[in-house]
């Protein structure tokens, strides 16, 4: 099955993406995908089947993975009757996160050799498993310069531990996967074109002509390379566009609409609801209930965390 092209939203006031998730059936809403960004997946409940490139093994609760750009994965779950709803910690981040130049320095080689190496999915296990995933749970509350820095001392960390890391899809997957590249680059070039001019009007057969492509040639690699139409797709990034600001601000929903390239709010609320299943403030309000959830589990983790390590005191103690 060619895989879809997922479009990729940073946190508001961040150059990545670090974010608590939870459904109730991760095979109803985690499709066969791929995305340009850097992927590090853990899976805190849940159990099935994990897919990443040729690779097809079973996964638990724990499952820890880094996925490389544009290398096509997806999570299907086989908890019964919703017994065991799935819930993730996701970080999402692209290569110019740390800026231009960054990691071309002599000190960061062994991240870039990690990050190469992501190409082909890599299954973190071990001590390092345990110890990425105590700062995947911190990275949470991190702002700012912390937050950025907690990522490299993720990547850091991970760099270090070879022996606790192992390769998911074949070596050659890249070379023989259905993603071509000239594929890849067009599909970049339009999410760039549309994310650029979002506010603005966008019309299909100028976008045609960017990519070289005749309108109804366009309209059948588009389908076929997203598995949406090319308006739809379009609506898509401004309903996400205008999520990203709603979550960032207290900015009234109909400017943020408008900003957006929505001067009909009528047909705005309707595609949100189709999209988003709720209505802008519906989604508003479930974002900040989120948000609360993740903070109190980071805030549970680290009170459980503090108990455990005084009880390891006091066993030493009384050891000597």
């Amino acid at each position: 099955m060619e895989p879809k092209f997922e479009t990729v939203e940073v946190d508001a006031a961040s150059s990545f993406r670090s974010m608590w998730y939870a459904c109730e059936r991760l095979a109803d809403n985690h499709t066969w995908h791929y995305h340009p960004e850097f992927e590090l997946t853990w899976l805190l409940h849940s159990h099935g089947t994990r897919f990443v490139g040729d690779s097809i093994e079973p996964y638990r609760a724990g499952d820890l993975v880094l996925i490389g750009p544009n290398l096509p994965h997806c999570w299907h779950d086989e908890s019964e009757g919703g017994s065991e709803r799935p819930e993730a910690i996701i970080v999402q981040f692209g290569a110019e996160t740390f800026g231009g130049g960054f990691l071309d320095l002599p000190e960061f080689d062994p991240i870039r050799q990690l990050l190469r190496a992501s190409k082909c999915g890599l299954h973190i296990e071990g001590e390092t498993a345990c110890r990425v995933q105590q700062r995947m749970r911190s990275l949470m509350q991190k702002k700012g310069m912390a937050r950025l820095l907690g990522l490299l001392d993720i990547l850091h960390l991970l760099a270090e531990a070879e022996d606790d890391l192992r390769f998911l899809a074949s070596v050659d997957y890249h070379i023989t996967n259905d993603i071509t590249e000239i594929n890849r680059q067009r599909i970049e070039l339009i999410h760039r074109y549309i994310r650029e001019n979002l506010g603005n009007d966008i019309n299909q057969a100028y976008v045609a002509k960017l990519i070289g492509l005749t309108p109804p040639a366009f309209s059948r690699f588009f389908r076929q390379a997203t598995g949406q139409t090319f308006v739809g797709f379009v609506n898509i990034l401004r309903i996400n566009e205008v999520c990203r600001r709603m979550t960032e601000s207290n900015e009234c929903i109909t400017n943020i609409a408008m900003n957006c390239g929505y001067n009909n709010i009528a047909n705005f609320n309707r595609q949100f609801l189709a999209l988003k299943g709720m209505n802008p403030t519906q989604f508003r309000e479930r974002h900040l209930r989120l948000k609360q959830n993740a903070i109190l589990f980071a805030s549970e983790h680290a009170a459980s965390r503090r108990i455990l390590d005084g009880c390891v005191v006091s066993m030493a103690s009384s050891a000597g």
